[in-house]
């Protein structure tokens, strides 16, 4: 495999030269910043809406945006989305806070979601991806249950008809990371076009002994042989593995820190030691990798000048493996490291076929978009789960052992979990122009959600069996107005719904429970200057969540649902060319989010205390300047991430961090050579959590890059 990826990259670096000229190359790079509010967003609906018609906050990073600003991965392209935090939990990769929920988010590929669809994400590599797209607040009515805090679209790089097109990429860097990765685009005649892409990348980690590899290719097909009809078909495929997996750092007391920081506050007297900054505590065998294919077919046949059908058929195919030494928490007593036990493997399969009819048209001499249809969906997955415990260690020399045998004597928990899940849903959206300035638009979709799950006792062999169905309804409506052509307010109330967990992983008492509510309302401005290239989005939202699960105030031992959360805030975003050869790009997000009604064990009021991985302030910053007169481009960019709490009893903060990224871009006839430095300060940050409320995920140190790329 790995020479292949070498022969792509000659044959591409090898191509008949059609590079740019340096300074056509720097407009393209400056343009990168610019948020198109005329584009148009899967993520926001089927309509064909395009952002500035949209009644909610859509924000869209493009490729483009990626190699500007050095994106490598899943969780670096959602951080570079205004308003949202992202973090590397190693069993749920690619975890978002956003709008001050964690993890009530869809994740959608190509525009399909799955359930549970967190359990789809990795930490694929960018490269593959035309772009992201992200949209805030309640987005059930376009991804199904459980986007109470929005969603996530990853589009990959698909064929066009428009010319042939080819790029390529290599890098190498700190912690011995390398990239190398390849795009060629080909029209095959006048009806056919193919494209593919191929990424490598291996990584020796800045944690000792997390060396990792990952390998991605995509194929697609574009066969249009008139306006009218037009398939595509596509076969993706991700691999990554890793020796061990970084599983987080824990706090320990100030007396046991040999270099205590401020990086993490406890109220139980714990700090994060910069001494443990590349301590890894998995066993030194542990297996953590997983293998993945999506196909697809896709087809679009306008009926008629005004109704168009469209099928769209999804196979997705995955293996994951994770055997590995996690849940890392101090031992006061001893002052040692104990360490759980997790033998995890994923076999997970998806079919999805959804159809769907559009009208573009007039109705009455109004102009009116309508979209209705069905989607079916049905998961097939079964995972192996193992948990025990295994030797405390010292928490800066520890012995890390190798991971055990499969046995009772071994493992406390030992079961094989079954899920499926059968889900039929029907959808309808509309927009009404009701004046030439005044759009109205709603949507509404039913989801019948059958969940069958079987648990077997692999060290008893008693079985487990139970079920629940669903029957959600969620809606929107929203509008917006016109002011002038370029500027228009929005306002929106958007009512969802999502599971009290992952419908895959929901035990039997879980189960019983009734589906999560929640509403939102918002209202906004989009506005854009003609031919200047600013482009400004500002919100302010209100959501609530009920009928999460709280304890009896009566009788702490029981579990009830009952509790309510509440977030609300502002956000705003704008992109502001200062000249023709600096460009700015600045968000900002304040949040007020807290649980209104929650008890936790032991009858502990947590009403008031935020919500875990729910930072107050997020805000971020790239300014990219490419003088005309150099065949030059720099781009700085700062990050800050407000702190946050990891847990609901709110005893455990991680404090608030910024960090700082610069790159200066050598805009050759032959390509771009840019060098690039990551966290130039080398502050010393934690930017999640997850597991022990203890314990937390260090942010990376100081690193370099060099890269080469170019357009063919």
């Amino acid at each position: 495999m790995k020479a292949s990826i070498i022969a792509l990259a000659t044959c591409l670096i090898a191509a008949p030269a059609l590079a740019e000229q340096a300074r056509e190359e720097r407009e393209t790079i400056i343009v990168t910043g610019q948020r198109d509010l005329g584009e148009d967003a899967a993520v926001s609906g089927r309509l064909g809406l395009t952002i500035r018609e949209t009644p909610a906050v859509v924000d869209i990073v493009t490729q483009q945006d990626f190699q500007l600003q050095g994106v490598r991965n899943t969780i670096e392209a959602m951080n570079a989305a205004p308003g949202v935090a992202s973090g590397n939990l190693p069993g749920s990769i690619g975890s978002v806070s956003m709008r001050g929920f964690h993890r009530a988010v869809n994740y959608l590929y190509d525009g399909v979601r799955m359930a549970n669809s967190d359990v789809g994400l990795r930490n694929w590599d960018a490269w593959s991806f035309e772009r992201i797209e992200v949209i805030k607040g309640p987005a059930s009515v376009t991804s199904g249950e459980g986007a109470l805090a929005g969603a996530i679209n990853f589009v990959p790089r698909r064929p066009d008809l428009e010319g042939a097109s080819g790029e390529m990429l290599a890098s190498y860097g700190s912690f011995d990371t390398a990239r190398l990765a390849g795009d060629v685009n080909l029209p095959l005649g006048q009806t056919v076009a193919v494209r593919g892409d191929l990424s490598w990348s291996r990584s020796s980690g800045w944690i000792d002994d997390t060396h990792s590899r990952t390998l991605a290719a995509t194929g697609s097909l574009l066969f249009r042989p008139n306006h009218r009809f037009s398939v595509l078909l596509s076969a993706d495929h991700f691999e990554d593995d890793f020796d061990t997996a970084y599983y987080g750092t824990p706090v320990v007391s100030r007396a046991v820190a040999r270099n205590p920081s401020s990086a993490v506050t406890s109220s139980a007297g714990l700090v994060l030691d910069k001494a443990m900054r590349r301590v890894n505590f998995d066993v030194a065998d542990a297996d953590f990798r997983s293998n993945t294919t999506w196909l697809r077919a896709r087809a679009e046949y306008v009926l008629t000048d005004t109704v168009k059908l469209l099928s769209d058929t999804t196979y997705y195919d995955s293996d994951r493996i994770y055997k590995d030494a996690d849940e890392y928490s101090f031992n006061i007593a001893t002052g040692g490291i104990n360490r759980g036990l997790s033998l995890i493997t994923h076999d997970h399969r998806y079919w999805n076929q959804r159809i769907q009819l559009n009208f573009g048209g007039k109705v009455a001499g109004i102009r009116n978009r309508f979209a209705m249809g069905m989607e079916y969906g049905r998961t097939d997955f079964f995972t192996k789960r193992r948990f025990g415990s295994t030797a405390s260690v010292d928490p800066f020399n520890p012995v890390r052992g190798i991971f055990p045998d499969d046995t009772p004597a071994n493992f406390a928990t030992r079961q094989d979990v079954t899920a499926n899940v059968e889900q039929l849903s029907f959808f309808a959206e509309n927009a009404l122009d009701v004046t030439p300035e005044w759009l109205v638009v709603g949507g509404i979709r039913y989801d019948g959600v059958t969940l069958d799950r079987q648990i077997l006792n692999a060290t008893s062999g008693a079985v487990q069996t139970y079920g629940r169905n669903y029957d959600p309804i969620s809606w929107r409506i929203g509008t917006v107005y016109s002011l002038t052509p370029r500027t228009q307010l929005f306002g929106q109330y958007s009512y969802a719904v999502t599971p009290v967990g992952g419908l895959l992983f929901l035990s039997a008492a879980n189960a019983s429970f009734e589906l999560t509510t929640g509403f939102s309302y918002e209202a906004g401005v989009k506005t854009s200057l003609t031919g200047t290239g600013v482009e400004l989005t500002a919100s302010v939202f209100h959501i609530r969540q009920d009928d999460i699960l709280t304890r009896d105030a009566a009788n702490p031992a029981v579990v009830v649902q009952g509790g309510a959360l509440r977030s609300r805030g502002a956000e705003l975003s704008l992109n502001l060319p200062v000249t023709a050869e600096l460009n700015v790009a600045l968000s900002g997000t304040l949040l007020d989010a807290e649980y209104l009604d929650l008890v936790e064990a032991g009858g502990v009021n947590r009403a008031g205390n935020r919500p875990q991985n729910v930072p107050e302030q997020l805000a971020d910053l790239v300014v990219t300047y490419s003088p005309k007169t150099l065949p030059i481009t720099l781009v700085g960019s700062v990050r800050h991430n407000g702190g946050f709490y990891t847990e609901a009893a709110n005893v455990t903060k991680v404090n608030a961090f910024t960090t700082v990224d610069a790159s200066i871009s050598w805009n050759a006839p032959f390509g771009t050579l840019t060098l690039r430095g990551r966290n130039l300060t080398d502050k010393f940050y934690a930017d999640w959590s997850g597991y022990a409320s203890g314990l937390v995920f260090i942010g990376a140190p100081r690193s370099v890059e060099l890269s080469f790329a170019r357009h063919f």
